[in-house]
């Protein structure tokens, strides 16, 4: 918008040329749009919304990448059946990259209903009985010998 207001106030643009700019309404509303131009340009360089712009896309582009990591994680564990030590590594290198994501959010403040019917958007997308949930058992490699003794004692 910024952007917009700083183009359309300069004088070589087609905007300052127009006719109606000639009455006295239509200079004093030069006027106005001339000091709202100021202010416009005084604020620009504070608020810098390309810099979030760019900042909101390199967490997208992550999030988009995790998702699609995840994403494979889950067709592997519904092709396995099973939750094995090598998609545990996966899902836990996931997570740190999700940490890292977190950690470069430029907007820390949480909006509690865009929240709420995300969450809600995702549960009908995705229920929960569309997962597989793996029985509650170890498939951890263990070492046979480390086992062993373990059932010894």
């Amino acid at each position: 918008m910024f952007e917009v207001i700083l183009a359309a106030s300069a004088p070589t643009s087609a905007i300052a040329g127009l006719w109606f700019w000639d009455s006295d309404y239509g200079r004093a509303a030069w006027q106005w749009f001339g000091a709202i131009a100021a202010i416009a340009a005084l604020l620009k360089p504070f608020i810098s919304p390309a810099r979030s712009i760019k900042e909101f896309e390199g967490v997208v582009v992550g999030y988009r990448a995790l998702e699609y990591d995840l994403m494979e994680i889950k067709s592997l564990i519904e092709q396995k059946q099973k939750f094995d030590a090598i998609l545990q590594t996966e899902f836990r290198k996931a997570l740190q990259r999700e940490k890292a994501l977190v950690g470069r959010a430029p907007e820390t403040r949480e909006k509690v209903a865009v929240k709420v019917k995300c969450e809600d958007e995702v549960r009908m997308e995705l229920p929960d009985d569309c997962f597989f949930t793996p029985e509650n058992q170890d498939d951890r490699q263990e070492n046979p010998a480390t086992a062993a003794a373990a059932t010894t004692h």
